[in-house]
């Protein structure tokens, strides 16, 4: 028998036969004939050139050469455990690499406890979080360099699975000396749609969202300038420069001298998703069920 043609059951049933010497017990324990465990235990044999038995009517003893081998064998079995394992850890999710991409300012707060939760659940799983600004609303879906990915609808992506966590209020953000910067309480979308206003630096259902295009009756919105990032939205509403519609969040995480932001009173809400691709692997899945759980988010129920 080649050396080629050698299997793991070889090993698997030469390791419990040192253990049990005696053919009857090993053979019970593998759950085959005696007849079978001589034949493999042959071709183990024919194949290493070894004798790794001495048996006699009375007793069956290893070898110098088969105590070697068995020593060896434990090694190889561990590792080739190990190595099936790992496969089946990776196939279920609970080891490997998992790429998890947000867009700028979205859920700020939720992120980082998703992130340790997840960590803490699945420790054998690498993860690479990366940041995407105002001209990649997709969040690295559209391309494969995502594989789950937190985002704030809508987007374009085709067959993306999408799960809100958080549904929150819009506000407009105004410049301090703007004279619906001091008025109380919430102002109208109408009131603001002919200010000059920011937009995100690409083109699409997103930008169109955030600049209230279906309040507009197919009215261009007068965009003045296109930026990337929340720091560069709001050095340019500080500047005098427009305004910005954007999300109760920001009021929060990113509100400074220069600004104010004041609740649109009749605009929908928007809201923030854990998105999966049509495909998702099971660490990504893991990871939106996670994500989801630790925002107790409930949809509200009908009427």
């Amino acid at each position: 028998m080649p050396f080629t043609s050698l299997e793991v059951r070889h090993l698997r049933c030469f390791v419990v036969l040192a253990e049990e010497l005696h053919f009857a017990r090993a053979a019970e324990r593998l759950h085959v004939s005696q007849s079978a465990l001589s034949k493999t235990l042959k071709q183990l044999e024919r194949a290493t050139g070894l004798q790794l038995l001495e048996r006699t009517t009375r007793r069956v003893e290893l070898t110098a050469a088969g105590a070697a081998l068995r020593d060896d064998a434990l090694g190889a079995l561990k590792a080739f455990d190990g190595v099936i394992e790992r496969a089946h850890e990776m196939a279920e999710g609970r080891r490997g690499t998992l790429r998890v991409g947000f867009a700028i300012g979205s859920a700020v707060d939720l992120v980082p406890r998703v992130l340790r939760e997840y960590a803490a659940t699945y420790p054998e799983v690498k993860v690479e979080l990366t940041e995407f600004d105002f001209s990649e609303p997709e969040t690295g879906l559209d391309d494969d360099r995502s594989d789950v990915a937190i985002v704030r609808p809508p987007i374009e992506t085709d067959g993306v699975q999408l799960t809100t966590i958080v549904t929150e209020p819009r506000l407009v953000c105004l410049p301090e000396s703007h004279p619906l910067a001091e008025r109380e309480g919430p102002i109208s979308i109408y009131d603001i749609l002919d200010e000059p206003i920011v937009g995100a630096p690409t083109e699409g259902v997103w930008r169109d969202y955030w600049l209230a295009c279906d309040y507009r009756d197919g009215q261009p919105p007068p965009v003045v300038a296109e930026v990337a990032t929340h720091e560069s939205e709001l050095q340019t509403i500080a500047a005098g420069r427009g305004i910005s519609i954007t999300a109760e969040s920001a009021a929060r995480f990113y509100a400074r001298p220069g600004i104010r932001f004041r609740r649109i009173a009749d605009i929908a809400p928007c809201e923030v998703a854990v998105a999966l691709p049509t495909h998702p692997t099971p660490a990504a899945r893991a990871f939106a069920e996670l994500a989801l759980e630790a925002s107790g988010y409930q949809a509200p129920s009908a009427g």
